[in-house]
């Protein structure tokens, strides 16, 4: 048989429209930004929404009426009627512009008309052209479409021109436009649906940079349904909150970012900080794979509150406010061109993962009924952020993920600020209560010791045994802390080296697997290399059993022998990153104390440096252990690099659950600062100048007693 060829074109059933359209958008708060992204686009002043006994899906109607520039007959029955259509999404960038107002478009791919379906089975369309003398009607049955049986050609869609009527020429606020009617509703429209789309449209324009000369309302005629919401909701409630951030971020990283606390509780402690930054920094994990960021600049804003009972009741008076008016707002909402983008800061949607986060360093972390956040950005600026075909939301691309990664290393750096003030609340809190309880204890006592008949040495006796009873339990305390300091030093520690064994190992695995597959000219190298690694990786692990063997509470030891410990562990991570390691031990010196705990803290100090000497900046990394004579009480073991340096106070950082990297546990510094203050020493920050040797970095050192 001899061969044929041709060509072929596809056909769509008449059901695509069902498809696009009812399952394409997610529901009718979805459906209805569509409708009002179009009137933007087509230059409208005004939009008026009005719901009509929607509580009643047979006898409900959904108004969308406009004053945008309307369509002529030919444009509603080609353009509009054209899936797909090119009138926007023109690659000349100069044609992504409205006519009239040269707004930047916010619909391209000529799908949201079809969002109407999603609303209704019914849809009458009635639109004037600007200084047009005639309206243009077009009235859509969609269930017409649900024929399997018939092409989407075949579906014929009535059409009638007349003299205006709904757009008058004398009408001062709707001469022009377009009219949508959605009758024959797909469901009862429900009173928390109505309270959705207020707040929606109450948040629909960026407080940011708002959209200019574009007015939304929306009125409800339903007797079944009575919804309350005060319209610039979110500018009322902004002043209430008691931490805001905001930052400015370009196309390369850079942040110019300010922190302000401003809570009327704690007036003493009002701060504004203001810090340029490249956010880079805060998650190298992500950002050393990109050459470069493919995010354009963005802004960000974060308004903030606490949620104990008290601080609600400080925030708002009464604390039903923050549940009524704040709460359902919550959420870090995107907005483009000052338009919102939906889902993102929708109550369902945590696209952030603040809630998961939170989760794991409670302490830390806000969730997303915390805050408000903002993040305003423009199409002109950030034209791979694109829509999904399903209009919920932009397409995962390397643009998002960069966006979405710069956005969460701001988003860490005001949880940090935070996190000062909020160590400080809890210090307060914490001591109010623990006078309140001794104060009672107190009192009681005293009634005790009051009495007459106690004689003067019963009650000395008695506040002996008090005293006596304090210590013990002070002591007791000291001795259940260090076996729990140690085993969550050495659980946190193990996590460090054992990352560089892992990944000898993998090598090796991988470099055997080329082996057995053959045709290598020359494996006794590859043997050697395989040899080298598993050396190194047994190294490390050699490091690990040694640090981990259980050693005395006190024994006398060279300092060198923590130092060279950790050195030998990591000196391979420094060849892998370029980190020259380097130590300074000028006398044969011996300290007092666990073994294993300085090892740990040594490795912990070392770990940061390597982690912040990841940036790009800087050349030549270098990490140098010193060991110094400081003066006569103390001998300093200082780590110190030439990086960035701390960009906190140490007091701040070794609090708990406290950290500037991105994916950090905010444990290490804390374990350090134990650890230090169990061998009753101190842990101490330095700058490059203070002692000799050090570097121009972070200088952070233990000073141990010489007795």
């Amino acid at each position: 048989m001899a061969a044929t060829k041709g060509k072929a074109v596809f056909k769509a059933r008449s059901r695509l429209m069902t498809l696009l359209g009812e399952q394409l958008i997610t529901d009718e708060l979805a459906a209805l930004s569509e409708l009002i992204k179009n009137a933007y686009d087509a230059d409208a002043l005004k939009v008026e929404i009005e719901l009509k006994a929607v509580s009643n899906k047979s006898i409900g109607e959904v108004i969308i009426k406009d004053n945008g520039h309307g369509m002529t007959k030919k444009s509603l029955l080609q353009s509009w009627l054209e899936l797909g259509t090119v009138s926007k999404a023109s690659k000349d960038k100069k044609k992504r512009y409205s006519e009239i107002y040269h707004r930047p478009y916010l619909g391209e791919k000529g799908l949201g008309r079809l969002s109407i379906h999603k609303i209704g089975q019914t849809t009458e369309i009635i639109t004037k052209r600007i200084k047009g003398q005639s309206e243009t009607t077009l009235k859509l049955d969609w269930s017409k479409f649900e024929d399997y049986n018939k092409f989407l050609n075949q579906i014929k869609v009535d059409w009638e021109v007349n003299p205006p009527t709904v757009f008058p020429k004398d009408d001062e606020d709707f001469p022009n436009g377009t009219q949508i009617t959605i009758t024959n509703l797909h469901r009862n429209w429900t009173q928390e649906m109505i309270k959705d789309i207020k707040q929606f449209i109450a948040t629909v324009k960026s407080p940011i940079s708002s959209l200019q000369n574009f007015d939304i309302k929306l009125s409800v005629a339903d007797n079944r349904i009575n919804v309350h919401v005060k319209e610039n909701i979110l500018q009322d409630i902004f002043d209430t909150s008691g931490y805001f951030f905001e930052a400015d971020v370009d196309s390369k990283g850079n942040a110019k970012m300010t922190y302000t606390f401003r809570s009327k509780t704690y007036a003493q402690w009002h701060r504004t900080k203001e810090i340029t930054q490249n956010l880079q920094q805060y998650d190298e994990d992500y950002f050393s794979e990109r050459k470069k960021i493919e995010c354009g600049p963005f802004k960000f804003q974060i308004y903030c509150w606490d949620l104990d009972t008290k601080d609600k009741k400080d925030a708002f008076t009464k604390e039903i406010t923050y549940t009524k008016s704040v709460k359902p707002l919550t959420g870090i909402k995107v907005f483009r061109d000052g338009f919102r983008v939906l889902p993102y800061g929708n109550k369902d949607n945590d696209w952030l993962s603040m809630d998961k986060r939170r989760v794991s360093r409670f302490q830390e972390n806000v969730s997303r009924n915390q805050v408000i956040g903002l993040i305003d950005l423009s199409f002109k600026k950030n034209s791979e952020l694109k829509d999904k075909s399903d209009r919920e939301g932009l397409i995962d691309n390397d643009s998002f993920r960069d966006f979405k990664n710069l956005v969460l290393c701001a988003l860490s750096y005001f949880q940090t600020e935070r996190n000062e003030e909020r160590l400080k609340i809890k210090a307060v809190k914490r001591e109010d209560k623990r006078l309140k309880d001794l104060k009672k204890h107190f009192a009681n006592l005293s009634e005790v010791l009051r009495d007459e008949k106690i004689s003067p040495k019963t009650r000395t006796a008695i506040q002996h045994e008090v005293l006596g009873i304090k210590k013990t339990v002070d002591k007791t305390l000291q001795d259940l802390e260090e076996p729990l300091l140690a085993a969550a030093a050495l659980g946190l520690t193990y996590m460090i080296p054992t990352h560089e064994a892992e990944r000898e190992i993998q090598n090796s695995y991988a470099t055997l697997e080329k082996l057995l597959k053959g045709g290598d000219k020359n494996p006794y190298a590859k043997i050697k290399t395989v040899i080298k690694q598993l050396h190194q990786a047994d190294e490390v692990l050699q490091g690990i059993v040694n640090i981990s063997q259980s050693t005395k509470d006190e024994e006398r030891f060279e300092a060198k022998e923590p130092i060279q410990y950790v050195v030998d562990i990591m000196r391979n991570r420094g060849k892998r990153e370029d980190v020259e390691i380097s130590y300074d031990i000028k006398a044969k010196n011996t300290i007092v104390g666990a073994l294993r705990l300085y090892s740990i803290l040594l490795l912990n100090l070392i770990d940061n440096s390597f982690y912040w000497l990841k940036s790009k900046k800087i050349k030549n990394k270098k990490i140098k252990i010193n060991f110094i004579d400081y003066d006569k009480k103390f001998y300093a073991l200082i780590v110190s690099d030439n990086g960035l340096g701390l960009e906190d106070n140490l007091d701040f950082l070794t609090n708990p659950f406290v950290t500037r990297k991105s994916k950090g546990m905010g444990l290490g510094l804390y374990i350090c600062d134990r650890i230090a203050k169990s061998h009753n020493g101190k842990l101490k920050s330095f700058d490059e100048y203070d002692l000799p040797g050090l570097l121009s970095g972070a200088n952070i050192g233990f000073l141990i007693p010489k007795e």
